[in-house]
């Protein structure tokens, strides 16, 4: 499947090569990855050049290491995971401000919103409806929502069928979860609202109307917006 490489930097060859063959398909999701030894042989490299490249593989998120009789090096499932930490740390670095990161959600939610009501499935609509009938329960039972929230906009991505917009609405809304949700205190006014928001957009995902869908996921970012603190906590810029 490899060739080998001559070069003062292997292990960097070694990756590339690996990269490559997941782009192409070559290796799936899930596949392992042949056992150190095998990959020495291929590559015709050193065990140090090889551990190297896995540990680079690891670190942007291709592979991932499983343990056990029948663990090591598998190809990872593509996730926001790496894109959300980087945005995390701009954030945290006052790099991105809350108002830049609205401002970006205002450009692309409602875009997502009216292609989940061109294509989304059935099993999308149950699983949005799923997501907004355990936010009643737990609002009643006292708990707090706001996992439930991100997750229906993670939903809402997905029913857009297109995997770009699924990673950016991930990492966007991890940053909410991770950063923002935390020192935002939602009244139970706030979370009616916002109840009340989501419903607009699954009905008009339901009714296949991508532009009252547009339309209803800006006037909820907008909304949301407004009810944010006027100015941005301390505790926002660690």
């Amino acid at each position: 499947m490899f060739t080998s490489v001559r070069t003062p930097r292997v292990y960097e060859h070694i990756v590339e090569q690996i990269e490559q063959a997941i782009v192409d398909g070559r290796l799936r999701c899930g596949d392992r990855l042949p056992p150190e030894r095998e990959l020495v042989r291929q590559f015709r490299a050193s065990r140090v050049a090889v551990r190297e490249a896995l540990r680079t593989l690891e670190h942007r998120g291709l592979v991932e290491v499983r343990h056990g009789s029948s663990g090591g090096h598998f190809v990872r499932e593509v996730d926001g995971g790496l894109l959300r930490r980087d945005f995390v740390t701009l954030l945290r670095l006052a790099r991105v401000s809350v108002a830049q990161l609205t401002e970006a959600r205002m450009i692309l939610e409602p875009e997502i919103a009216a292609l989940a009501a061109e294509r989304a499935t059935p099993d999308d609509v149950g699983a949005l409806r799923e997501t907004l009938r355990r936010r009643t329960e737990a609002v009643a039972a006292g708990e707090s929502p706001r996992a439930l929230d991100t997750g229906f906009h993670r939903l809402v991505a997905a029913a857009a069928k297109n995997p770009v917009h699924t990673v950016l609405a991930d990492a966007i809304m991890g940053i909410e979860a991770d950063v923002v949700a935390p020192h935002v205190a939602f009244s139970e006014e706030d979370h009616g609202e916002i109840a009340r928001a989501h419903l607009a957009i699954l009905e008009a995902i339901v009714a296949r109307r991508a532009d009252d869908a547009r339309a209803a996921m800006a006037a909820h970012i907008e909304d949301v917006r407004h009810r944010l603190p006027p100015a941005e906590p301390a505790a926002l810029r660690p």
